[in-house]
């Protein structure tokens, strides 16, 4: 980040087309085995009745789910405890996002169009938040040292193809534009060059004053598709950069353990 003035960081909004076709189907994202039901080794039971209290012992597991047919049995049981009691009405809260920001939830896979129209709408809203939600968290650095890494794998692996394509647009251009684009190219080849180097550091900020998150983590969707929406940082570049003796800084924030700066 090499601009001054405060700054304010949305994470991308993670869109998973459970339904995209226009009859209302899911899409599978990959081939899904005939539905089947769940076994003791699949990592959870079939519930018999209602209530939070044995809601880990009814649809939870370790990994993904192996196919569509498992994660009907999943939902369906899921839909009979009250801790998905505003799932099942398209909405994400505190006890469901505890549960999957800790792993405690099988992950669900895509579902055919068959296995999604055997789903109530109920059913269909759980899987939606619960889906959308493990793909929000499942992005986020679990470490401050993954942090870093997977922002020096993000620069390394995608930086030279966007340099490229600015270079490209620079006989495109007007001049005014194409001295814009080469500020943007050196930033970014810069950026590249410290990330190819390993110069790039990360520090963990608790000043608030410097960096603070809203960790939103919501779900929303319908007919056609869901889409979560997750951290949004709030920085005071300036501060940073004096606090840390360079322009280049970047914030960020994980909910697994809070707010950080990158600097090169």
């Amino acid at each position: 980040m090499r601009v001054g003035g405060a700054t304010q960081i949305q994470s991308e909004l993670i869109a998973l087309q459970i339904l995209s076709s226009p009859s209302g189907g899911a899409r599978s994202e990959t081939s899904a085995g005939s539905p089947r039901a769940a076994s003791a080794s699949d990592g959870f039971a079939a519930s018999g009745s209602g209530g939070g209290a044995s809601a880990l012992q009814t649809y939870s597991a370790s990994g993904a789910l192996p196919d569509g047919g498992n994660a009907i049995a999943a939902i369906k049981a899921m839909a009979k405890s009250s801790v998905f009691r505003n799932a099942a009405q398209g909405n994400a809260d505190d006890e469901v996002r505890a549960l999957v920001r800790d792993g405690k939830l099988a992950e669900l896979p895509a579902l055919d169009e068959a296995q999604w129209a055997s789903l109530s709408k109920s059913e269909q809203n759980i899987y939606g938040v619960v889906r959308t939600l493990q793909g929000l968290y499942d992005a986020m650095p679990k470490t401050i040292e993954q942090a870093l890494s997977d922002h020096v794998k993000t620069v390394i692996d995608s930086y030279p193809d966007a340099i490229a394509r600015m270079q490209d647009q620079l006989s495109s251009v007007s001049p005014a534009e194409a001295e814009l684009i080469k500020q943007n190219i050196a930033g970014y080849q810069e950026e590249l060059e410290a990330a190819q180097q390993g110069r790039m550091q990360i520090h963990a900020e608790s000043d608030s004053s410097m960096v603070t998150a809203t960790e939103e983590f919501s779900a929303s969707g319908g007919e056609f598709g869901w889409s979560g929406r997750g951290v949004t940082v709030h920085a005071d570049i300036p501060a940073l950069q004096k606090a840390y003796g360079t322009k280049n800084v970047l914030p960020g924030d994980s909910p697994y353990f809070g707010t950080y700066a990158i600097t090169w």
